[in-house]
């Protein structure tokens, strides 16, 4: 099988296989910016009580939540630490004559098509739910802001690739809260020390900052993708495919 024989085989699989979860996923984020909209309305409106907390629940959930727009959200996502699915489909997949570097190639062409459907929706749902902050931000600063956040949820997917093809169920599910929690404490010591991420991005959107950040962010996505697609190759190669 030719590596592009190998990528249209792959990508017509997962779309049979997983549109339900894909669609879950855009449900998913639908309701997400709705809750997300109540918070950046009560920031930006000036009625919470508690700007601290409510900053800090906002960034965890930019944080956490963007990157998780690249996966699927399916039964067997979700019972993978029981059934280790993603394991048997590679492992299955390697038996066929499928080259490695189109498998991986094929997940991170599924992240970067999913991510900007996905966030789009989750972006565009907050703007238009939440008045107050529609008149502190201009719609070309949510722009610039969605490309920032989107950048950086292609840098945390590569991170997520590599667990789901590279390690077991339990290991995944391991590494991944444990990716959380990193998230969940980095947000929390920020908000102590009244350094608010959304709002400071947005802040130097203001300045005339954004072109140079998305930069910025982009080669460091561009590095973090390719690096990760050689270390999911690697890991791949030399992970036990027996249960």
């Amino acid at each position: 099988m030719s590596h592009r024989q190998a990528l249209k085989f792959l990508g017509s699989y997962i779309w049979k296989r997983e549109r339900f979860g894909l669609i879950f996923t855009l449900i998913f984020a639908v309701y997400l910016g709705a809750i997300i909209s109540l918070n950046l309305d009560g920031l930006y409106g000036g009625y919470d009580q508690e700007p601290r907390a409510v900053n800090g629940i906002t960034d965890w959930l930019y944080l956490t939540m963007f990157p998780i727009f690249g996966l699927v959200m399916n039964k067997s996502a979700f019972g993978m630490w029981r059934d280790d699915y993603y394991s048997k489909r590679l492992a299955h997949w390697r038996t066929m004559p499928i080259p490695i570097r189109a498998i991986v190639q094929a997940r991170l062409l599924q992240s970067m098509l999913t991510i900007p459907i996905s966030g789009t929706i989750f972006l565009v749902l907050q703007y238009a739910m939440a008045p107050h902050f529609r008149d502190a931000v201009s719609p070309a600063q949510w722009l610039v802001h969605g490309l920032i956040w989107g950048i950086y949820a292609l840098i945390g997917n590569a991170y997520y690739v590599w667990l789901e093809l590279g390690f077991s169920a339990k290991k995944y599910v391991v590494l991944y809260f444990g990716y959380m929690a990193l998230t969940s404490i980095l947000s929390i010591v920020l908000a102590w020390q009244k350094i608010y991420l959304f709002q400071g991005i947005l802040r130097l959107i203001a300045d005339g900052y954004g072109g140079v950040m998305i930069l910025g962010l982009a080669i460091i996505a561009g590095l973090a993708t390719w690096g990760g697609y050689r270390a999911t190759i690697r890991r791949i190669k030399s992970r036990s495919m027996t249960f």
